[in-house]
C-alpha cells in the first residue's frame, strides 16, 4: 500500500485528464492512468522527477477543489 498519493490533472482538456502519483515500498514513484485499470504510465527514481514529467506535460497538482474552465 502507498505511504501517500497525489491527484494530478491536465486541465487543458474538458473533462480534465487525471493521473494518480504515489510512492511505491521501495522508494520510487508511480505515475498511474486511472482509466484502463490503472495502467502504469511511468516509475520514476524519485518524487523530482515524477514531478518534471508531469509538468513537461502540463499537468498540475490537485489541492482541494479545481474549478472548471469559463464559459
Amino acid at each position: 500500500m502507498a505511504e501517500w498519493y497525489e491527484v494530478w490533472a491536465d486541465e487543458g482538456l474538458n473533462p480534465p485528464y487525471l493521473l494518480l502519483v504515489r510512492e511505491t515500498k521501495d522508494g520510487r514513484v508511480e505515475i498511474l492512468d486511472p482509466r484502463g485499470d490503472y495502467r502504469l504510465a511511468y516509475v520514476a527514481e524519485s518524487y523530482e522527477a515524477a514531478r518534471e514529467w508531469l509538468t513537461e506535460d502540463e499537468y498540475t497538482r490537485v489541492t482541494g477543489r479545481m474549478l472548471g474552465p469559463e464559459t
